[in-house]
C-alpha cells in the first residue's frame, strides 16, 4: 500500500479508517518479481520495474470515492495497458505492469491462492499471524495514549496495519537476501519512467473513469496524471530509503512521524508515537515472514513467468 517512503499504511493503526482494498506485495517484491520473470537484464530492465510497481498507482488517493474502481481497473482489466504498448519500451512497461495483477499475476498469489499454502494468500495468511501478534500491545498504546474508542480502532485498522507491515518485511528481506540493490534499482526506474507511462494509463483507463465519475475524459487523464506522478515521487522515496544503511531504523522513523500529524489532524492533541514501536512491528513482521517467504517468492516468480507466456505477454521478438 503505498505507504511507500512514509510507511502510510503502517500508520493508519492510529486513526479509524475506511474500509478499502488491501494490496498485494510490496514495491520492492513486485519490482523483484517482474525482473526476475523477465530474465532479460538490460536497458528495460527498468521499465519492467516501473511497470511492476505502476498498477498500485492510485494507491496514494487516500479517501478518493473512485480509488477503489481504479485499483480494480489496474488490477483486473491490465491488459487494457497492455495492448496500448507499442515501443520497446512501452511493451516492457507493460510486462511489468501485467506480472502484478491479481487474476493469474503476482498478487494472485498474495491475496487469494499462495503456492505453498493454497487455503489463502501468502501476505493474507501472514497478515493474521501478525495482527495476533500485535493487537494487544497496539491496543494497549492507544488506550494509554487517550485515543477514543481504542478496541474499536484496533479491530478496524490493525488487518491493514499487519498486511503493510509484511509486505514491508519482505521487501526488507530481499533487500537484505535477494537484492541489496533492490533500493537503488527502484529509485533508478522512477527516474528513468519514460513520458509515456502516465499516458499509457490514461489511453486504458481514462474512459473507463469518466464513465464512473460522470465526468469528461479530459477530467479524468488529468487525475491519472496527478497521480501517477505523486505516485512515482513516493517510489523514488521508498527507494532511497532501502538503500539506507538500516532500512529499518528509515522507515521507523519517517512512519512515526507521520503517525503523529495523523494523530494530530484526526484528535486535536498531539500523541508521541515511538519509533520504537514503529520498528517492533517491522521487526515482527520480518520474524513472521523469514523461514518462508523466499520459497513462496521463488515459486511466484517461476509462476508469474509461466502465466505471462501463456498469455502472449512479451515485449520484445525472441
Amino acid at each position: 500500500m503505498a505507504r511507500y517512503a512514509l510507511l502510510v499504511g503502517v500508520a493508519v493503526v492510529f486513526l479509524p479508517i475506511v474500509s478499502g482494498p488491501l494490496y498485494g506485495w510490496g514495491s520492492a517484491t513486485h519490482a523483484y518479481i517482474a525482473r526476475e520473470a523477465a530474465g532479460k537484464p538490460g536497458a528495460v530492465d527498468l521499465h519492467v520495474m516501473y511497470g511492476a510497481v505502476l498498477p498500485d498507482a492510485f494507491n496514494i488517493m487516500f479517501g478518493d470515492p473512485y480509488q477503489s474502481s481504479l485499483w480494480t481497473l489496474t488490477h483486473y482489466e491490465f491488459m487494457q495497458l497492455v495492448d496500448e504498448a507499442q515501443s520497446e519500451q512501452d511493451k516492457a512497461l507493460a510486462f511489468g505492469f501485467a506480472s502484478h495483477n491479481e487474476a493469474w499475476g503476482a498478487d494472485r498469489t498474495a491475496h487469494i491462492r499462495a503456492m505453498h499454502h493454497p487455503d489463502s494468500g501468502y501476505v493474507i495468511r501472514k497478515q493474521n499471524d501478525l495482527a495476533a501478534i500485535l493487537e494487544p500491545q497496539v491496543r494497549l498504546f492507544l488506550l494509554f495514549s487517550g485515543v477514543p474508542n481504542p478496541s474499536a480502532v484496533t479491530e478496524e485498522s490493525l488487518p491493514v496495519v499487519a498486511h503493510t507491515a509484511i509486505e514491508t518485511a519482505v521487501d526488507l528481506l530481499i533487500r537484505r537476501n535477494e537484492d541489496p540493490d533492490i533500493g537503488r534499482r527502484l529509485l533508478l526506474a522512477a527516474r528513468a519512467r519514460g513520458w509515456s507511462a502516465p499516458v499509457l494509463l490514461c489511453k486504458a483507463y481514462a474512459a473507463d473513469l469518466a464513465a464512473t465519475a460522470g465526468t469528461s475524459e479530459a477530467v479524468a487523464a488529468s487525475l491519472i496524471v496527478a497521480a501517477e506522478s505523486e505516485f512515482r515521487h513516493q517510489i523514488a522515496l521508498y527507494g532511497a530509503a532501502l538503500m539506507q544503511a538500516d532500512p529499518i531504523d528509515a522507515l521507523a522513523e519517517q512512519g512515526a512521524e507521520l503517525a503523529r500529524l495523523l494523530l494530530t489532524a484526526r484528535h486535536g492533541a498531539m500523541v508521541d508515537v515511538p519509533v520504537s514501536l514503529m520498528k517492533e512491528i517491522l521487526e515482527t513482521a520480518i520474524d513472521v515472514v523469514e523461514s518462508d517467504y523466499a520459497a513462496e517468492l521463488a515459486a511466484t516468480i517461476a509462476y508469474v513467468r509461466q502465466e505471462l507466456d501463456s498469455h502472449g505477454v512479451t515485449w520484445a521478438d525472441e
